[in-house]
């Protein structure tokens, strides 16, 4: 018994559907310019690539959930806002 799939790609080819799938899956207007492929550091990428506002880089950036919980609980932040932020950041690095 082969555990092998029936048609062979290359792993190449299955990560390049994979990405192109995933793409698909992207809003439009949540898609970012692709990084260039020499820019190793890209931990700045949430802050540069103007997706995020700056309150929800302030949500994101928190380091403390705790202080999350209570920005939640004084309704200072809506779940809502707290939630497309985390969704935005989340979709920013699967771009990257």
């Amino acid at each position: 018994m082969s555990l092998q799939p029936s048609t062979t790609t290359s792993w190449q080819e299955q990560v390049a559907d994979k990405r192109k799938r995933l793409q698909t899956l992207i809003p439009p207007e949540w898609t970012i310019a692709p990084v260039p492929d020499e820019q190793v550091n890209v931990l700045d990428v949430p802050q540069t690539c103007g997706l995020l506002t700056d309150r929800e880089l302030e949500i994101t950036d928190t380091p403390d959930v705790t202080v999350l919980l209570q920005k939640l609980a004084k309704a200072e932040w809506a779940a809502v806002e707290v939630t497309t932020a985390f969704s935005k950041r989340a979709i920013i690095a699967h771009q990257v």
